[in-house]
């Protein structure tokens, strides 16, 4: 059984006796889409033996996450009423996995701004802020067109109904990359450049473990 790395997530909070802590985390739906799929998921916690995990683990997924990544790292200041996280965990993080495995030639799945970290590290820019793509309210959905020559297409066909969390989207595609998927309003939906593959919606929350086992028989 194959195993997959996947970047680890932070929340701060206050504990009942008043102490500043951290939680580090992994959403639930990536533990049942593991099972479902067939493969052995790895939190990574820490660059700590980082280069070890890389070569020890098939493939990685960076998975979405609650703060949005420092438009520092594109070369950009946060627009008007825009706040980003002064602590760099999350970013420095996904930045040093994607450079292991992009540098052993293992497969990336990035998700949400899992994309977006994809983007970003290799030359793109974002979008800081777009509407209508999340709602406090209700789970937006929208539908999005699939480029045949794609990672998505053998799944989902030539268009797909998805989920959209995100206020942030790509702006300048990185070299190299090209556009697989997207939505009607022109927001980038997906992205791929050989086994590296970006998806903006959350497969993970509608259950589509057909998804994940496809990457890992790319690993």
């Amino acid at each position: 059984m194959k195993i997959i790395a996947i970047s680890t997530r932070s929340t701060d909070y206050r504990s009942d006796a008043g102490i500043d802590k951290r939680r580090l985390y992994i959403n639930g739906y990536f533990s049942e889409m593991a099972e479902k799929a067939g493969f052995i998921l790895f939190p990574v916690c820490s660059q700590n033996g980082i280069e070890e995990i890389a070569a020890m683990c098939s493939g990685l997924i960076i998975a979405g996450r609650d703060r949005d990544i420092n438009p520092k790292y594109y070369g950009e200041v946060p627009l008007k009423g825009l706040t980003y996280p002064e602590d760099s965990y999350e970013d420095e993080l996904d930045f040093r996995l994607i450079e292991l495995f992009d540098n052993a030639k293992k497969p990336i799945m990035g998700i949400c701004s899992g994309l977006q970290s994809l983007n970003i590290f290799f030359g793109g820019t974002l979008k800081q802020h777009i509407d209508e793509h999340t709602s406090k309210e209700k789970l937006v959905r929208h539908s999005v067109k699939i480029d045949k020559d794609s990672f998505l297409y053998s799944l989902y066909g030539q268009e797909n109904n998805v989920n959209s969390i995100h206020h942030q989207a790509i702006d300048k595609l990185a070299e190299g990359f090209k556009v697989t998927a997207m939505a009607e309003d022109g927001t980038i939906e997906a992205i791929e450049r050989e086994n590296l593959i970006g998806i903006q919606w959350h497969p993970e929350v509608d259950g589509e473990y057909n998804t994940f086992k496809k990457f890992v028989e790319m690993c």
